[in-house]
Order: structure tokens, then C-alpha cells, then sequence
């Protein structure tokens, strides 16, 4: 019985997948502002969630590029130039979910991401996993990429109470992102996937690791050299209240 439920599940999203490509990208995009405005609702919903956790947003020009850098080579190598899903990951992660039995990849882009941090929360149900990529397809027809990029920055969480990429800076460090360094900023674009375990006030050495998977994609997607992969943990990490000694500073040459 669980395996008839978990092949369901699986070709329930398949099936969701190739409706989405029978309705066309064309026709999501009349749909999505003529009849959902979703660029609207998503304007909202970003309003009411800076006004709910006292965030401080900033201006797509106000974040640091190795910022936005880490974090596309990190969630979404592809982000430039998928239209707001990845039709292969959501398929590779069903097929690991039919496979676990349970739900255990999301193969979420950071248009979804947006998209469960705005329009839908993070239950895990296949009705909001179809939404979700609806939504973030309408979102690719009507929102720029950088406006996108500006909000999952803004909006998304980084553990310690800080919502948005200025509170979790001023939170972490005491000083406004574009004042971080590269070992600082790279540390904080991995606490997205998981802001409470990874929370370095209280698992410096989880988030330091998870930071080390950050570095090595920004090598892998040729953002950065290995030379200079290798000196950025050369640079002062200054956590508020820390002993800031790193201790992959002696892992850098493995």
C-alpha cells in the first residue's frame, strides 16, 4: 500500500510536469498577468513579510555581487537561464522521493524558494509542489531576474531571528553587508538550506562546513579560482561573541 501511495506521488508530479509543458510557457505567462497577477500578489506578500519581521531591505545594487554569486552557484547554478524551475532536478528529486519512500529532495530553484518563503509556505504536499512551479513560472514571465534575486535575498531566513541578508549581517557581524568580507559573506550564503542547524552562534562548525560546500561550488561553476578559494579563509570571520578562529583553515590544502 505505501508503495502504491509513493509511485502515485511520483508520477503525480511527473504528470504535473508535462501538464505544465503542454499549457506552454506563452500561456502561463497571459494567464499570470492578465488573470493571477502574480507579480502583484508577490509585491504584497514581500511588503507584508518585511513589515512582519522588521526586515531591512535592500536595493539589488546595495548587494554585494559575491554575495549573489555564492548563493547562485550554491541553490541554482542554472538560475540565468532556466525559466524559473528545472524541469530535470524536480524529476531526479521524485525520483529519489519515490525511491526514500518519503519526501527527501526538494529540487527547488531560487525562483521556488521565493516562492515558498512568499506565496506558499513550505508544507510538503504535491498540490503545493505543483503550485509551486506554476507560480515560479509566472514569476520568470513577469518578474526581472535581478528583481528576483533582490527579494530571495531580502526575504529569506539566516537563523538567530534575522530575516533578509542586512539583519542577518548586522545579526552575525554588526556591520551592513557591503562591509562583510569574502570568508564572511560565503559563510552566510549557506544558511538558507538549513538557518537553524546551521545557526553558527551555536553550530559554528556545522556552518563552517556547509560554508566549505559554498566555497567549492563557487569553484566547481568557475566563480572563483582555487588560489583564491584558498585564501578566503585566510580573512578575519569576526562573529559577534565567537571565538572566530576557523577551524577549515587547516583543511584548505585537502
Amino acid at each position: 500500500m505505501r508503495l502504491s501511495r509513493v509511485l502515485k506521488r511520483g508520477l503525480y508530479i511527473i504528470l504535473g510536469m508535462v501538464v505544465i509543458g503542454a499549457l506552454g510557457f506563452g500561456g502561463l505567462d497571459v494567464y499570470f498577468t492578465n488573470f493571477f497577477p502574480i507579480s502583484r500578489k508577490l509585491s504584497q506578500a514581500a511588503a507584508l513579510r518585511i513589515e512582519t519581521h522588521h526586515i531591512h531591505p535592500l536595493t539589488f545594487n546595495q548587494i554585494p555581487e559575491t554575495f549573489l554569486r555564492a548563493i547562485i552557484a550554491t541553490e541554482d547554478r542554472h538560475f540565468y537561464s532556466e525559466p524559473g524551475i528545472d524541469p530535470e532536478g524536480i524529476i531526479r528529486a521524485a525520483v529519489v522521493d519515490i525511491r526514500a519512500g518519503a519526501y527527501v529532495q526538494g529540487g527547488s530553484t531560487i525562483t521556488q524558494q521565493l516562492v515558498d518563503n512568499t506565496l506558499l509556505g513550505k508544507q510538503k504536499t504535491l498540490h503545493r509542489k505543483i503550485l509551486q512551479a506554476l507560480y515560479a513560472i509566472g514569476i520568470y514571465d513577469t518578474v526581472s531576474k535581478p528583481d528576483v534575486l533582490t527579494l530571495y535575498t531580502n526575504l529569506i531566513y539566516y537563523g538567530h531571528g534575522a530575516y533578509g541578508l542586512y539583519n542577518a549581517a548586522e545579526t552575525y557581524f554588526g556591520k551592513p553587508p557591503w562591509k562583510l568580507n569574502t570568508n564572511q559573506l560565503t559563510l552566510l550564503a549557506g544558511l538558507p538550506n538549513s538557518p537553524h542547524l546551521l545557526n553558527p552562534d551555536h553550530s559554528l562548525r556545522l556552518a563552517e562546513l556547509r560554508q566549505r560546500q559554498v566555497i567549492d561550488s563557487m569553484v566547481d561553476t568557475h566563480v572563483i579560482s582555487n588560489s583564491k578559494a584558498s585564501s578566503i579563509l585566510d580573512e578575519p570571520l569576526g562573529l559577534q561573541g565567537q571565538n572566530t578562529e576557523n577551524p577549515l583553515h587547516n583543511m584548505k590544502s585537502l
